[in-house]
């Protein structure tokens, strides 16, 4: 039967418990208290990836978001895993594309998809989620704006972005975001990096339901996605998406019944 539903203390914990270790960098020895550098790199015409840290047991963690430029507006999709992170991006995005609105888009109820939340509402942006999401996330602050149902089109950066809930799988709340300009698809938490070698399952996790739910993504993306980003670990392809899918399946062949 699937997992039972998350506590308001989910977006605490993040999507990176147990992750292998090819996703975990050192920091350099003497400096073993900071993070690695914010990273910040662009992917396609306009649309950057950033990548920041957070210090688990084993070592400094990455997490991937995603800031998409336009002409007149900024939008990110997550934000970075701290809010001095969040800070750091927002500065960063300032200086390639000053005097511009950045707003934000979370994907799911933990800490690394909306720590700094408050930092994108004091620079005037506002915030948008689904509204399991903005229910889940009410300990970690207002998401202001909400949406519903299986997929809405917003426009930002000067481009529209479909965002779908394809089902439960990292979450209950788990959404993903497709640039169709870029064919750029950002997977989030349930879709998992080529270098991780299992799926990797945290509390709020419906592990019975995390196939059926990529094979969504599957079957609205998989042909269209030339970049996929996921939460945690290096961009790929499509490729990513028949390999979290691989990786669904043997934990749902071990921790499901067949009517589950």
């Amino acid at each position: 039967m699937p997992v039972p539903a998350p506590s308001r203390r989910a977006f605490l914990h993040g999507c990176a418990a147990g992750l292998s270790v090819a996703l975990i960098r050192p920091a350099l020895a003497q400096d073993a208290e900071a993070p690695p550098p914010l990273g910040f790199r662009e992917l396609a015409d306009g649309v950057w990836l950033h990548t920041s840290w957070k210090k688990l047991e084993q070592g400094w963690v990455s997490s991937n978001g995603l800031a998409v430029i336009g002409p007149e507006e900024v939008l990110l999709i997550d934000t970075a895993w701290s809010p001095a992170q969040t800070v750091a991006l927002l500065e960063r995005v300032a200086e390639i594309a000053p005097n511009r609105p950045v707003n934000l888009v979370v994907t799911h109820a933990h800490d690394d998809r909306l720590s700094g939340l408050a930092a994108v509402h004091a620079r005037g942006g506002w915030s948008l989620a689904r509204d399991e999401t903005v229910k889940e996330a009410a300990g970690a602050g207002t998401i202001q704006r909400s949406w519903s149902g299986e997929s809405t089109a917003i426009t930002g950066g000067g481009r529209t972005i479909e965002l779908f809930y394809p089902g439960p799988a990292h979450t209950r709340d788990n959404t993903v975001a497709f640039l169709s300009d870029s064919a750029v698809l950002f997977g989030g938490c349930m879709i998992r990096a080529a270098e991780q070698a299992n799926l990797v399952t945290v509390p709020e996790s419906d592990v019975c339901r995390w196939p059926q739910s990529v094979e969504a993504v599957i079957a609205r993306y998989g042909k269209a996605a030339k970049v996929v980003v996921p939460g945690h670990g290096e961009t790929g392809d499509a490729g990513l998406l028949s390999h979290t899918h691989q990786l669904a399946k043997a934990e749902a062949a071990k921790s499901c019944s067949p009517a589950g």
